[in-house]
């Protein structure tokens, strides 16, 4: 959904807490949070710690209705430290973090700004050394290093037998998660916003939108810039919405989106037509290779596993993988023949297979 078909967001009077934006603001942490009372305080302690200095850092809470204590113990933080400006605000709950991105899209103050998720935390060098990578190459995206707690960690993917390249490449494809360091202006200057329709990868279409646009984007793989987290769910926990049993037409939705954008600039022509058109292919890549298979394995009846598999056939089809079929991987293909058998236990062996070759 570009940009002009997006509703206007429709913002609550905001709710400012601590100083105001100040000379020297360097970086703007975008926190977005949905009762996250138990772990809210570990991120902010994160922010607090950074070694940039908090007369450097803004922080800007945007909390998704939460009904717990979340926002109470955000605001306790407005005075532990010499912020360069501290502000929480909070709307009714929409189920997902692209209402409060865009709001920190809208609102930051700081000439970058970094997303973060409430349950996640940095290190404490990260927004230091992140700067000096965007300062030292003009970037307008940085992507640190991730560590994975009680998952996997989402990390850039160096081209093979090439040195590290600021130039794109479909290791870069790797990383879709939003947690970056980015240029405030070249944000604000991509033709898409967080789609608030989406519940499910509403992280993927933006990341595709920007790593299509960007200029320079650096990497920071020396030093554990952002901790991701899953907290396996019991009472009182949010369910991780990628382990939710929602269906298969909603958690797919996102592609009309990633795709729509890298069709939009394939018919702009030039370099960045180009570009759209391997990041196609290569998309369709990490999604049969990776996506779609876990997404098979967490389906827990064969109706669901079948529902997902005829869905994902028609993604394939509308979006351009058969014809992009010259350029996919021996997995990915297998997992492409295997979403046209009305066979649950063929296609969960088959994504199952891909995984254990991927991860092997």
């Amino acid at each position: 959904m570009l940009r002009s078909l997006l509703p206007r967001i429709l913002r609550t009077p905001s709710r400012f807490t601590g100083v105001t934006s100040g000379p020297g603001l360097k970086v703007t942490v975008g926190i977005t949070s949905h009762n996250e009372a138990e772990r809210i305080g570990r991120c902010l302690d994160s922010v607090r710690a950074q070694t940039l200095g908090a007369e450097h850092i803004e922080v800007l809470v945007v909390d998704d209705g939460s009904t717990d204590s979340t926002v109470k113990v955000a605001r306790g933080f407005a005075e532990k430290a010499t912020w360069g400006g501290f502000h929480v605000l909070q709307h009714c709950n929409t189920g997902s973090p692209s209402k409060g991105r865009n709001t920190v899209l809208d609102s930051a103050a700081g000439e970058y700004v970094f997303f973060v998720d409430a349950d996640d935390y940095l290190g404490p060098e990260a927004l230091d050394v992140m700067l000096r990578a965007a300062r030292r190459q003009a970037a307008d995206i940085v992507v640190g290093r991730y560590v994975g707690v009680n998952r996997s960690a989402p990390n850039v993917l160096e081209p093979k037998g090439k040195p590290s390249t600021r130039d794109y490449h479909s290791g870069w494809l790797n990383s879709l998660h939003v947690q970056k360091l980015f240029r405030t202006a070249f944000l604000r200057s991509l033709p898409y916003r967080f789609n608030e329709a989406l519940i499910y990868a509403s992280d993927h279409p933006f990341m595709i939108c920007a790593f299509l646009h960007a200029e320079s984007v650096a990497l920071v793989d020396d030093v554990d810039c952002y901790f991701i987290t899953l907290e396996e769910p019991h009472a009182g926990h949010r369910v991780h919405v990628s382990r939710a049993e929602i269906s298969a037409s909603k958690q797919l939705r996102f592609l009309h989106d990633c795709f729509g954008i890298v069709a939009l600039a394939r018919g702009r022509g030039g370099e960045l037509a180009k570009r759209a058109g391997r990041m196609r292919a290569d998309y369709w890549n990490r999604l049969l290779k990776l996506h779609f298979p876990i997404l098979i394995l967490r389906k827990s009846d064969d109706a669901a596993v079948v529902e997902l598999a005829d869905q994902a056939l028609v993604m394939a089809e509308m979006y351009g993988a058969k014809t992009s079929r010259a350029r996919l991987v021996e997995d990915a293909s297998r997992v492409l023949d295997s979403l046209g058998s009305a066979d649950a236990e063929l296609i969960r062996q088959t994504a199952q297979d891909v995984r254990d070759s991927v991860s092997g």
